[in-house]
C-alpha cells in the first residue's frame, strides 16, 4: 500500500539519521576515554582506530532498538500534529496501519540487530580483548611517552626517554630489574638511541654512547661499563587468554551450554532482538500523546518505559550469577510485561474497548 510505503520511508530516513547522531555520540565519548589512555601511556596510539573500531558492535546493541524507537515517535508525532493521520483515518485507514509499518521497520531492524547481537558482537568482543592483552604483554614503542617512566615485560624493566620522535630518542634510562640468575640487575643510561621491530615481534633497542652500572647492594659488587653502543632485546611474548568472558562465546555454544552465565548471555542476546519489537508495538499508541500536550512531556513516559526497561534487564543481568536465579524467568518476565503494557495500549482505543468502557460506565 502507499500508505504504508510513505511511512516506512518516512521513518526510516529519520531512523538513519538518529542512528548516526547516537553513533556519533557514543563514538566520540569512547574516542575520549581512549585518548585518555594514551596520554597516560596505557595503550599505544597506533591500535585506537582498531579499539574503537572493534567497540561499534557493542554501542549498536542498544542504539539499534533506540534509534527505531525516537525515530518511530518523532515520524509518528510529526504526522499527528500535521493532521496527516487524522486525515488517513478519515479516508477509513485504521491505526493498524501504523502498526503495519511499524512492524515492518522492526523486522528489519531486528534482523540487523540479531545479526550483530549473535555473531558481530561476540567477535569484536574477543579481538578487542586479544589486542588489550597483546598491548600490554608487548609494549611498543608508540605507547611510550616523552618525560614518562614506561613498565616493560611485566615490571621487569622500566624505561624513560626524555625526547623522542619516529623511531628515535635520546636522553635514555633503562632499568633491568628482575633478571635471571646468568644476569645481574642493571642500569643504563645512553645520550640516544632507536629502535627497530623484528618480523618474530621482538623489538631490538640500540643505545649509543652511554654508561651501564651493573650490580646488587647486597653484594657491592658493582661493574660500570662505558659503552658506544649497546643493545637489548625486548622478546615477543605470545599472548593466551584464559579468561573468555561470556559476551565472546560463539552463538552455538551457548546454545548448547548448562552453565548459568552461558544461559544468562544466550537469553540476554535473544532480549536484545526481542526489545526491538516491543519497543516498536510499544511507541505507535504513545505517539499520539504528542498532538495532545507539549513536546517535552510527550516524549517523557516513551523515555522513562525505554529506560526502564534496559535498567531492569541489565540489574537482573549483572544479578542472576551471584543469586542463583534464573535467567528465564528473570528476563521474560520482564519482557512479557512490557508486552502486556504494549498490547494493552494499542487496544485501549479500539472500538471494542470503547464500547465496553462506555458499558462500564453506564453500569457504574
Amino acid at each position: 500500500m502507499i500508505i504504508i510505503r510513505y511511512l516506512v520511508r518516512e521513518t526510516l530516513k529519520n531512523q538513519i539519521a538518529i542512528l548516526f547522531i547516537l553513533l556519533l555520540i557514543f563514538f566520540c565519548q569512547n574516542l575520549v576515554r581512549v585518548l585518555g589512555d594514551v596520554v597516560d601511556g596505557e595503550i599505544p596510539i597506533n591500535v585506537v582506530f582498531s579499539l574503537l573500531l572493534s567497540a561499534m558492535p557493542k554501542m549498536a546493541q542498544l542504539i539499534l532498538p533506540l534509534s527505531l524507537f525516537i525515530s518511530l515517535f518523532v515520524t509518528f508525532g510529526r504526522l499527528y500534529s500535521a493532521s496527516e493521520i487524522t486525515i488517513m483515518h478519515a479516508c477509513g485507514l485504521g491505526k493498524h496501519t501504523l502498526l503495519i509499518a511499524a512492524m515492518i521497520l522492526a523486522i528489519l531492524t531486528s534482523i540487523l540487530a540479531m545479526v550483530n547481537v549473535f555473531w558481530i558482537n561476540p567477535v569484536a568482543c574477543k579481538y578487542k580483548e586479544k589486542l588489550i592483552n597483546e598491548v600490554k604483554a608487548n609494549p611498543m614503542l608508540s605507547g611510550l611517552i616523552e618525560g614518562q617512566f614506561k613498565p616493560l615485560q611485566n615490571g621487569n624493566a622500566v624505561l624513560f626517554i626524555g625526547k623522542m620522535k619516529d623511531k628515535n630518542f635520546s636522553n635514555v634510562f633503562l632499568a633491568q630489574l628482575r633478571t635471571n640468575s646468568t644476569i645481574r640487575p642493571s642500569v643504563i643510561i645512553a645520550k640516544y638511541g632507536n629502535i627497530i621491530s623484528q618480523q618474530d615481534g621482538s623489538q631490538v633497542i640500540t643505545l649509543y654512547h652511554g654508561t651501564r652500572f651493573e650490580g646488587t647492594a647486597v653484594l657491592y659488587d658493582f661493574r660500570i661499563t662505558d659503552f658506544n653502543n649497546y643493545k637489548a632485546v625486548i622478546r615477543y611474548r605470545p599472548v593466551v587468554s584464559d579468561n573468555i568472558q561470556s559476551e565472546q562465546i560463539a552463538m552455538r555454544t551457548l546454545w548448547t551450554s548448562d552453565k548459568l552465565d552461558m544461559r544468562m548471555e544466550l537469553h540476554w542476546r535473544i532480549t536484545l532482538v526481542v526489545a526491538v519489537v516491543l519497543m516498536a508495538l510499544l511507541v505507535v499508541p504513545l505517539s499520539t500523546v504528542r498532538s495532545q500536550q507539549g513536546e517535552v512531556l510527550s516524549i517523557l513516559p516513551i523515555v522513562l518505559l525505554y529506560l526502564i526497561f534496559f535498567l531492569l534487564q541489565t540489574t537482573l543481568r549483572s544479578n542472576v550469577g551471584k543469586d542463583k536465579l534464573d535467567p528465564i524467568i528473570c528476563l521474560w518476565s520482564v519482557n512479557v510485561i512490557y508486552f502486556f503494557i504494549a498490547l494493552v495500549l494499542n487496544i485501549w482505543d479500539t472500538v471494542p474497548i470503547r464500547k465496553l468502557r462506555a458499558h462500564l460506565r453506564s453500569i457504574g
